[in-house]
């Protein structure tokens, strides 16, 4: 359960390099880079070296991309002519792929695409504008609409009582014993804890420097854990269900 903040938060093996992506990748002595992105209630997710959020399409298969001239009117493949760079992501999830005649950047094996309706870091209007557009986490993860999970009922005392004594033991020194943060990121007031499905995905397939706590504690911590950090400190953010961790594992 250590870092659980900053494992929303971010993702390693890291490379920094100070310098902007181009999409269509004019100066072969620039780097085309995919750095991380980050918004409220949203997993960490994929960008260009300019903070625009990169996109994959349904309608591309796993390493082979598919997006004619029509679709390329609102769809720009993001290209390289030179190595991708990784930002805050994975660098083993990046490669390229031809693409008329061209080289498109995959991530995880899906080819990345710009969309027209962003203009500046944080837009997100891809996935809106077309059902079969998804944003890519840094992960990897397609990140298609989840289904509803079901209500975990009302945020029980003797859950939460449970929960404080699992964070006790084993949260407290990364988070701080009252959610304040130390080693690992502030979660008073953390929005990202009401992702249910990415909280829990989190911290039971652990991520970055935070390991999988899935072989270490049982369902019902999980579940008591979750329910604690995302009902103390000024979050409200409702119970977590045995169930709920079940279906995460």
């Amino acid at each position: 359960m250590k870092y659980l903040g900053s494992a929303l938060a971010i993702a390693a093996p890291l490379l920094a390099i100070p310098a902007q992506a181009q999409s269509s990748a004019k100066d072969t002595n620039t780097p085309t880079i995919v750095a991380q992105g980050s918004a409220p209630k949203v997993s960490a997710f994929i960008t260009d070296g300019n903070g625009r959020t990169l996109y994959t399409l349904g309608d591309d298969k796993e390493s082979k991309a598919n997006c004619d001239a029509a679709c390329m009117q609102h769809w720009q493949p993001y290209l390289t002519t030179t190595r991708p760079v990784a930002r805050l992501v994975l660098p083993g999830l990046i490669d390229t792929i031809e693409h008329n005649g061209k080289r498109q950047v995959t991530y995880r094996g899906n080819p990345l695409y710009l969309f027209d309706g962003d203009t500046k870091p944080g837009d997100m209007n891809g996935k809106d504008f077309s059902s079969a557009a998804y944003m890519v986490s840094v992960l990897g993860e397609i990140e298609k609409p989840l289904p509803a999970m079901a209500d975990a009922g009302p945020v029980l005392a003797e859950v939460m009582e449970h929960g404080k004594e699992v964070f006790a033991s084993t949260c407290a020194m990364c988070h701080g014993a009252q959610g304040q943060g130390a080693f690992g990121t502030k979660l008073a007031g953390f929005d990202r804890l009401a992702n249910t499905p990415d909280l829990l995905r989190t911290v039971v397939l652990g991520l970055n420097s935070m390991p999988a706590q899935g072989p270490l504690l049982s369902d019902d911590q999980i579940a008591a854990v979750t329910t604690y950090v995302r009902n103390s400190w000024g979050n409200e953010f409702g119970a977590v269900s045995v169930e709920q961790v079940k279906a995460a594992r």
